[in-house]
């Protein structure tokens, strides 16, 4: 007679089942195994767009040497607390490039993801072009406007970062890009549906251009939630890391 082969399983406690069934008041209740709640959120942080930034951008690395930058840390913590109680709150932070705007989002996105929520980036000038490319094929547009306004949390990243044009000495924001990130933004604020944003235009020069979509967002975040850090090239980590 053969010996019983022995089955190996990559997770003892479901044997791969992703569930384990308990007795719960006398009924027999399934609950996700951790090792199915370890793969969907791998899978989250696989499709979240953030790529190796999710290991590499944390909040134990993000330094705090300076005021601006312990403003900005706590805030992002406070906001990652609040949201994971429930509180689905947005966040932004604006102004001053090489400030870890980027790296503190990446950071929060991480958090959230390891809690099992959606997180998706895109860099606004990607959803910009993705609406622009289709904005003559209706059935199309709405199918890639539904897949970027409707996740869980929407990042954009560099918000108008080349949107903002110059003619006799007055800045305006480009027509076509402001609409298209207008009807995002204006949908997931209709909905309540939170988004994580940066922008190097600070908060003053945002609500210059547009008040309509910077109030959006400052009332998303509830007018705390927001961080404006004013022009200050000594603050740029990138032009003052030198040998």
């Amino acid at each position: 007679m053969q010996p019983k082969k022995q089955v190996s399983y990559h997770c003892n406690d479901c044997k791969d089942k992703g569930f384990i069934f308990k007795d719960i008041n006398d009924y027999e209740v399934a609950i996700k195994c951790k090792c199915e709640i370890l793969k969907e959120t791998k899978s989250k942080m696989n499709n979240s767009g953030l790529g190796n930034l999710l290991e590499t951008k944390t909040f134990n690395n993000y330094t705090t040497e300076k005021p601006y930058q312990k403003v900005i840390k706590d805030t992002a913590m406070e906001f990652t607390k609040e949201y994971l109680k429930g509180n689905k709150y947005s966040f932004a932070i604006l102004g001053q490039s090489g400030v870890g705007k980027t790296h503190i989002m990446a950071a929060v996105s991480k958090e959230l993801i390891n809690n099992n929520i959606n997180v998706k980036h895109y860099i606004a000038d990607e959803i910009i072009q993705i609406l622009q490319a289709c904005k003559f094929d209706e059935e199309n547009y709405n199918r890639e406007f539904g897949e970027i306004a409707n996740v869980g949390v929407l990042f954009i990243d560099d918000l108008f970062k080349s949107s903002v044009q110059n003619f006799y000495n007055k800045e305006t924001i480009n027509t076509n890009d402001l609409r298209e990130i207008f009807k995002v933004i204006n949908y997931r604020y209709n909905k309540k549906l939170p988004i994580l944003l940066n922008s190097e235009l600070h908060f003053e020069r945002f609500r210059d251009l547009d008040q309509a979509i910077i109030g959006r967002i400052n009332e998303m975040c509830q007018y705390k939630y927001i961080v404006s850090i004013k022009p200050d090239a000594d603050k740029n980590y990138r032009l003052n890391k030198h040998n």
